[in-house]
């Protein structure tokens, strides 16, 4: 039996009603985030900022390990790389995970893309860069300086790392604790303010959320 389908007495099966509370749980996931990214902005940025210089020593230096390993110019080959072997495995008739790794691929390619987009739209200075002022603006400035909101190593660790607790649940908590120590680690090498990587959980989870509910799940199987 199809439960996507009407039944003849016109009611909604079970699982349509699953997949709709999935999906306003997605959504007001995101808009959590992104009010929980402008409160902090304006209670909590200015502070902490201050904070992260005066951290240990191994603290910055861990961090900086997991911002360049986790950087989407090392992460976008991985899932190129990821994408083709899976496609040659295809070819080759042998069972791989190519449906995961092409929506894997297609996420970080979009997660990127929309970061960028709204970095160059937003222009907020970095925490390193011109001032220690959270609330300093240049829309549309084309430059890096200007590029702090949102994180897009933080989108990205977040649309792969939501993705794949979608789908493999009983890994979730370690999945999660690493997107949040990805998404640490831009603040603790003062790149980014903390509002600027909560931005980028919620887009990420955003970009995750809605590719979920196009593939149902990314290996085939039903959500939920």
């Amino acid at each position: 039996m199809h439960f996507d389908k009407m039944p003849a007495s016109g009611k909604p099966k079970r699982s349509c009603w699953l997949k709709t509370a999935l999906d306003l749980k997605m959504v007001a996931t995101a808009l959590g985030l992104l009010v929980l990214a402008a409160l902090t902005a304006v209670v909590a940025d200015r502070t902490i900022g201050t904070m992260v210089p005066t951290l240990l020593g191994w603290m910055r230096s861990a961090a900086g390990w997991i911002s360049t390993l986790t950087d989407p110019l090392v992460v976008l080959p991985l899932m190129i790389g990821a994408f083709i072997a899976g496609r040659i495995f295809r070819m080759l008739g042998l069972v791989g995970p190519f449906e995961l790794t092409t929506s894997l691929l297609t996420r970080s390619i979009l997660a990127v893309a929309a970061a960028t987009l709204l970095k160059g739209i937003i222009g907020r200075a970095r925490p390193s860069e011109v001032s220690r002022d959270p609330f300093h603006f240049q829309p549309f400035a084309a430059q890096d300086m200007f590029a702090s909101a949102p994180s897009a190593q933080a989108t990205l660790a977040a649309a792969i790392g939501c993705s794949l607790a979608m789908s493999f649940p009983k890994a979730r908590i370690p999945i999660l604790a690493t997107v949040i120590a990805v998404c640490l680690s831009r603040v603790l090498v003062g790149e980014h303010w903390t509002s600027d990587v909560i931005f980028g959980l919620a887009l990420g989870w955003g970009i995750a959320a809605v590719r979920n509910r196009r593939h149902a799940s990314v290996l085939g199987k039903p959500v939920g």
